[in-house]
């Protein structure tokens, strides 16, 4: 115990108890300076819920095909389509122009454990599945679980996580305005971003909780996602109370990009994709 944290406590110290003082990890502080790095936007959120009963029942019917699926990589596939039909929502923002994508690159933090006397134990990976919109289902699953075959074996994910990995490492032997300094270079260039991040973020703690969440989101993106848990509930369907499955998602909007309204017709449509399993089926026509 430090003697300095006590010193001036006098007969207040026994009030303390035992407690221990630990530095924050290089990729804490490194985590720090990418949030204070980022340029923020004005968002507004959405907490929505998906009726997946429907939805897992046609995953469940095509696992026992043979077929590899998820329902994350089903919603992964959703989300894809959706952004395919509101196009402006694909989009990175950089000053007073807005970069509007014609790929669909999406980025999904994947933790796993990593060895290294810096980087050690686990911390989240980027895996970024490009042009998803015209990926199946199975395809997506094939190439995360191919991304984390690959760490086993080199250490990344593949090019974006490499990128991302040698830049900590650089950034590990400078001061600290200048690692903010250069990742507000990168963070704030679109086509940097979009080469190795992706246009949109998908990010799933549907393991650690049974409700929404509320993430940490900044830089300029016009739309980014986070994946709570899945309860079941009653609901009405067809005049009939029946016991469904929901999923929670929260959907965080750019403000600076993207108006009330055609935010509410983008999650309007997004529910229609979900639970329509015509996505299942590959006809994106919903």
């Amino acid at each position: 115990m430090p003697k300095s944290i006590n010193k001036g406590l006098g007969k207040y110290n026994d009030m303390l108890g035992d407690y221990k003082v630990k530095r924050l990890s290089f990729l804490r502080l490194l985590a720090i300076d990418g949030f204070d790095a980022l340029q923020f936007g004005h968002n507004m959120m959405a907490l929505i819920e998906f009726d997946i009963t429907e939805a897992r029942k046609a995953l469940r019917g095509q696992k026992k095909s043979g077929k590899k699926v998820s329902l994350f990589t089903f919603i992964i596939k959703s989300i894809a389509v959706a952004l395919s039909k509101y196009k402006k929502l694909n989009s990175i923002r950089r000053g007073n122009r807005i970069i509007e994508f014609k790929d669909i690159d999406i980025n999904i933090p994947v933790e796993l454990n990593s060895e290294g006397e810096k980087f050690g134990g686990k911390f989240p990976h980027q895996i970024v599945i490009r042009d998803a919109a015209n990926k199946t289902i199975e395809e997506i699953y094939q190439e995360i679980n191919a991304a984390k075959r690959r760490h086993q074996q080199s250490g990344d994910t593949g090019k974006e996580d490499k990128w991302v990995l040698h830049m900590m490492k650089m950034l590990l032997i400078l001061p600290r305005f200048i690692r903010i300094l250069i990742l507000k270079i990168f963070a704030n260039n679109p086509f940097t971003v979009k080469r190795m991040s992706g246009t949109t973020f998908i990010t799933s703690v549907a393991t650690f909780t049974s409700g929404f969440v509320i993430p940490y989101i900044g830089g300029s993106r016009a739309v980014s996602f986070a994946l709570g848990g899945i309860v079941k509930k009653p609901a009405v369907v067809d005049d009939d109370i029946l016991i469904r499955e929901f999923l929670s998602m929260t959907v965080i909007f750019n403000h600076d990009i993207v108006d009330g309204a055609p935010a509410a017709r983008f999650v309007k449509y997004l529910k229609k994709v979900i639970e329509n399993t015509n996505v299942l089926l590959q006809n994106n026509d919903v």
